[in-house]
């Protein structure tokens, strides 16, 4: 029980922390003018040079359809294009294009530096505190993506 508080109070943290950095400059992600699952099929697809479509269905926990209706849309704005897979002309590939990679770029570089300008101001001794959490995080992560693939 006692871990389940710690976990509700670090996630209440975290929520606090993310509305503190919306009020220091949250411009460039009310700028985006896109539906939250489609910018998660732009942050997917912009992780792979290319990516299937019903792997990308897959990932976003919906069906073929409603993926193909995001990227269309993505697609309109020219921040994704579609391919054939040369070796199976029925398989249909996606990748981000270069405006695509830039918008995620830009909003990633607008997270760091919020982020950045917060760990300046921290002492030495807290800095190196966030530091070993941020590597126990990143830690979690990586056995949870070894877990999964495992599991597949």
């Amino acid at each position: 029980m006692a871990q389940m508080d710690n976990v509700k109070q670090v996630l209440r943290l975290q929520d606090e922390l993310i509305h503190h950095r919306a009020l220091l400059d949250a411009g460039p992600w009310l700028e985006l003018n896109m539906s939250t699952p489609q910018l998660k099929a732009l942050l997917l697809i912009s992780e792979e040079d290319a990516i299937r479509m019903r792997e990308l269905a897959r990932k976003l926990g919906g069906s073929f359809s409603n993926a193909t209706v995001l990227v269309d849309r993505l697609v309109e704005r020219g921040l994704v294009e579609r391919m054939m897979e040369p070796q199976d002309r029925r398989v249909v590939l996606v990748r981000a294009t270069e405006d695509g990679r830039l918008l995620i770029e830009q909003l990633v570089t607008s997270w760091r530096s919020l982020t950045e300008s917060l760990l300046k101001s921290l002492s030495a001794e807290d800095l190196e505190t966030v530091r070993k959490a941020m590597r126990i995080l990143v830690s979690a992560a990586q056995d949870g993506e070894n877990t999964t693939k495992q599991e597949s």
